[in-house]
């Protein structure tokens, strides 16, 4: 039997850029069909290429999903039945959330590709910081917190006011956006005429981009936060669905990029998407907006499945 070598971009998804880019590392990198395997000390990454199971989008065409899972060492995973265990992690995430599936937990991201999006610009370097270092940053913050390290010293942000200026003047034309000194708070309407707390209007998503909120482990970047208008009452009820809305992110569906994760929000029993962007993915042009953008529509149908959660959970009550 002849040995059918890899295509180079499976269903157009640069892998072979992947693997290049991951070549001058530390980490090594081979092909097994539509995939990319990633192994770093001990932790193994997959870089999996698929075909949608519904490639219809409405007005667009889907034509791949990109998942990068990280699986986790089995003593954390003894942990995860430890109340509050996987939230607290995933308060630390950059472009990743730790997700149990079958007793197993892993940190995964996930990217849906649409045919003629061309928008590799920004989607290349998430994913290939995804592989490099969301990982190690989530473990990292992890050992720094339960050993009671100090944050790790580093450069300051790379994002500038001037950044956030031109994040501002584009999303204000959507929403009720503000900015100040390094950051930048948006309000999404989740319902009709609904756009602002400030009015009084209780079904609002409220974005916050901060460029002076460094990682513990990763150090100067972009941290990124929505939070959501929902709350629980109880801590076991907000986990549970913290953890289906990191399953359903991973998902093949026509969803907005997931490199980041779902965990308690501000006001702790509410749920909250965060993500913190390296200063090394700063040099990509617009992708602050693009974060924006993406919170946008991920507020939009996190308050669906919200929705569908709690009438689910209200119907099942006796």
């Amino acid at each position: 039997m002849f040995f059918q070598k890899p295509q180079p971009r499976p269903r157009g998804v640069p892998l072979d850029d992947l693997e290049a880019a991951l070549a001058p590392t530390t980490l090594k990198a081979t092909r097994k069909g539509d995939s990319l395997i990633v192994v770093n000390d001990n932790l193994t990454t997959r870089v999996d290429v698929e075909a949608p199971a519904n490639p219809d989008a409405g007005d667009a065409v889907i034509s791949a999903i990109v998942t990068i899972k990280t699986q986790l060492p089995s003593q954390l995973a003894a942990l995860s039945g430890k109340p509050g265990f996987v939230d607290m992690i995933n308060r630390m995430a950059t472009l990743g959330a730790v997700t149990e599936e079958n007793g197993q937990l892993y940190i995964g991201s996930r990217l849906t590709v649409y045919e003629g999006e061309n928008a590799w610009n920004v989607q290349f370097g998430l994913i290939l910081f995804t592989i490099i270092a969301a990982a190690d940053t989530m473990l990292g913050a992890m050992r720094r917190t339960f050993s009671n390290e100090p944050p790790r010293k580093s450069e300051p942000s790379s994002w500038t006011e001037q950044d956030l200026d031109f994040a501002h003047s584009q999303l204000s034309r959507l929403c009720v956006c503000t900015r100040g000194g390094l950051g930048l708070t948006a309000e999404f309407g989740l319902r009709s005429g609904e756009v602002s707390a400030a009015a009084g209007h209780s079904h609002t998503a409220l974005w916050q981009m901060m460029a002076d909120q460094p990682h513990p482990e990763m150090g100067g970047g972009l941290f990124c936060l929505l939070n959501m208008p929902q709350t629980f009452r109880d801590e076991r009820g907000l986990s549970s669905v913290l953890a289906e809305l990191n399953r359903m992110e991973m998902q093949g569906n026509d969803l907005p990029p997931h490199f980041g994760a779902w965990c308690p929000g501000g006001r702790q029993n509410n749920p909250a998407y965060v993500s913190f962007l390296p200063n090394a993915l700063h040099a990509t042009r617009g992708i602050a907006l693009n974060m924006s953008i993406w919170a946008m529509n991920r507020a939009q149908v996190a308050d669906a499945m919200l929705q569908t959660m709690q009438l689910a959970n209200a119907q099942r009550k006796p």
